[in-house]
């Protein structure tokens, strides 16, 4: 029965765990159980769990994740003095937060022992840390450890705590510090700026990794929309040889112009055979992939089901606190021996996987031996389903769980063997072609992953000198799409490769893009707002230091230091708050700062406009007015039109009519090509 605070519920002398997040409390607390006498009760509405027996008492308290965040009373700019409060007291968002601070407050100052039972990583280092810190006694503090929440797992945890993991909470604080000061900081000097330009108060954000993140969107958007391709001229055949017909294509080259294509296709289908220069083929092993880290899941997920990252991580984590797969935040592709395999496999024959599980285990003969991947972390393993039968489990969280069961399953697998076959042939003038194929001869791994199985084509075996036949010459003008990506997982694929951000934070970070409006999804695409654009001007005005990732991956490296003991919390956040600093009083009396913003948000009129958008202008063509983008635009045409010109045979106005309604070419090439068509300006005119 849930009850009040009252000494009913507990006593003076008392052990309080603190877990992560109400689930995960009511999971720890159920493990717990068998310690002795049970019960839930309610403070404030939040309820905790007690264990009594004749030795100890134990109190099970759930945070909300963090309760406390780096603040300041200061006003103006730079800010460098930082205090940690309560979210409630200072963040509008977090007022749900106050019945837990509450209930902490109430409770913790009478126990005698604490426990940091929050998720073992850096964020739930700092959640326990602080929580303690604020109302306990850190002195008599230990840390609790696991990967899973399964009874299991949270038993032998509690079995064998550790001394708090200081360098963790250190390196979280400073992490959290550091955001704080970037966002504080730029964001005043952005506001400020523009508010003493106008008189008018617009919400603009900036931060230590979102910024980066932001820039790297507006690269690409750029190079979407300046993308200019060159057409090439694709010539595919089929052929038949004993009756089994398969595609050929020419081999290493392409007819430089149209009518060289058509002369092509014209010869081929005048003589129609080619003949076999050569034959062979090779076998290939295919090894298993390891089971998931997080990023390595998001981009499954996104490729198979078009999940966003922060989609697939917030499921992971329903998951986790379901107990149904171990912790999803972890950078780790190997999977230790200490884990029970034998168990989790056996468990999943509880549930649709049986089939699965049983041709593994005959596969493996019992033998249980995981593919181990490149990454590692310290903290936690690779993902991995815990045996936990689901009680219910449907839509979008089925769909995750699946992939991260056959992706478990797949790595206990022997390799795929293809065989890739290959053929060479040549037409009557020695112009070379060539055939492919792929047979899956055996599927191993696939069998459980089925997400990774290829695309099978089988090609006829031929031999030296055969003859082909040729049944259909094809011929079409392809102009290629450009291969710059800009979604959320491109981005996430860039905040791995270039190291900022963790694998925690990177799918939240490129989210708050989204929420605030600097990208937004039209279809299928994302693009880079006027608010975005604007702000990461004003941004890369105030420093362009501030968008580089090289500046961001210089703290990651340094916050990564102090996890491991090699460097103080002070001296980087010191080193932080001495480079703000300077950077911000530098552009406190800017007045371009505010002015450039103000006309980027279309508070303040340019006094040019661009001809073609209606952007500020900053260049001049003929009588007309361009902004940077459609003057990068019209060089480009003026670089690329004559060549366009020679490979298709046709005018200029035909071209730049191709160009203006192409869907493949950049929208502001299509733009500017329609600019000139219309007021009849020659590609040669531009300077």
């Amino acid at each position: 029965m849930s009850k009040s605070l009252s000494k009913n519920c507990y006593s003076n002398n008392f052990t309080a765990l603190i877990a992560e997040k109400p689930k995960a409390a009511e999971k720890i607390a159920l493990a717990l159980k068998d310690y002795g006498k049970f019960e839930k009760c309610k403070y404030y509405r939040i309820p905790y769990y007690v264990i009594k027996n004749n030795k100890e008492t134990i109190l099970v308290l759930p945070s909300a994740g963090h309760l406390f965040g780096p603040s300041t009373s200061g006003r103006g700019v730079p800010i460098v003095k930082i205090t940690w409060k309560p979210l409630w007291e200072f963040d509008k968002s977090a007022y749900y937060t106050k019945p837990f601070y509450m209930m902490m407050s109430s409770i913790l100052p009478k126990a005698s022992s604490y426990i940091n039972a929050c998720d073992y990583d850096i964020e739930g280092s700092v959640i326990g840390y602080k929580i303690i810190e604020s109302f306990g006694d850190i002195k008599r503090a230990k840390r609790m450890k696991y990967s899973a929440l399964t009874k299991v797992d949270i038993l032998n945890a509690f079995k064998e705590l550790f001394p708090l993991d200081l360098d963790n909470v250190n390196a979280g604080s400073a992490r959290h510090e550091l955001d704080w000061l970037w966002g504080i900081n730029v964001s005043r000097l952005l506001m400020k700026s523009l508010k003493n330009e106008t008189g008018k108060t617009v919400s603009l954000s900036a931060g230590r990794v979102q910024s980066p993140t932001l820039a790297e969107a507006i690269k690409r958007w750029e190079e979407i929309n300046l993308y200019l391709p060159n057409p090439y001229f694709s010539i595919s055949i089929i052929g038949e040889y004993e009756g089994k017909r398969f595609l050929i294509t020419p081999k290493d080259w392409y007819p430089e112009t149209i009518s060289e294509a058509k002369n092509v296709k014209e010869y081929l289908e005048k003589n129609p055979y080619l003949i076999v220069e050569d034959y062979g083929d090779i076998k290939e092993k295919i090894p298993p992939p390891p089971a998931f880290n997080l990023g390595d899941l998001q981009k499954e997920a996104s490729r198979i089901y078009g999940f966003s990252p922060f989609k697939t991580q917030s499921i992971a984590e329903e998951l986790y606190l379901e107990a149904l797969i171990s912790y999803p935040r972890t950078n780790s592709q190997k999977l230790p021996r200490t884990i029970n395999y034998n168990q989790i496999i056996n468990n999943l024959t509880k549930q649709k996987y049986k089939s699965l599980v049983e041709t593994l285990l005959k596969e493996t003969e019992g033998k249980l031996n995981p593919v181990q991947g490149k990454e590692d972390d310290p903290a936690h393993p690779a993902i991995y389903p815990t045996g936990e039968v689901p009680k219910k489990l449907y839509g979008d969280y089925l769909n995750i769980y699946d992939l991260i069961v056959k992706r478990f399953l797949s790595a206990f697998s022997k390799d795929a063997l293809l065989n890739k076959s290959y053929a060479t042939l040549r037409d009557g003038i020695n112009r070379k072609y060539k055939a492919e194929g792929l047979v899956v001869v055996d599927e191993g791994w696939f069998k459980y992953y089925s997400f990774s199985y290829p695309k099978t084509n089988e090609i006829p075996v031929l031999r030296k000198n055969d003859k082909v036949k040729i049944i259909n010459v094809n011929l079409k003008t392809v102009w290629p799409k450009t291969n710059v990506l800009l979604s959320r997982p491109s981005l996430l694929r860039w905040m791995e490769k270039v190291n900022i951000g963790t694998e925690a934070t990177r799918a939240r970070i490129i989210e708050i893009l989204y929420k605030r409006k600097y990208l937004i999804n039209k279809g299928n695409k994302t693009e880079v707002t006027n608010l975005g654009y604007a702000v990461y001007k004003a941004i890369e005005l105030v420093s362009n230091q501030l968008t580089s990732p090289e500046l961001t991956r210089d703290f990651e490296e340094k916050l990564d230091m102090i996890s491991k003991g090699k460097y103080s919390k002070e001296d980087i956040v010191n080193e932080a708050k001495e480079f703000l600093s300077k950077i911000i009083k530098e552009k406190l009396n800017d007045k371009s700062l505010g002015k450039n913003l103000a006309i980027a948000l279309g508070i303040e009129e340019p006094e040019e406009k661009c001809s073609i958008c209606k952007r500020q202008a900053r260049h001049k063509f003929l009588n007309y007015n361009l902004c940077d983008f459609h003057y990068m635009a019209l060089k480009k045409i003026n670089e690329k039109v004559p060549n366009l010109m020679k490979r298709l045979e046709t005018n200029e106005n035909q071209v730049l009519k191709e160009l203006s309604e192409n869907a493949a070419v950049g929208l502001w090439i299509r733009e500017g090509s329609k600019f000139l068509l219309q007021n009849k300006v020659s590609y040669i005119d531009i300077k």
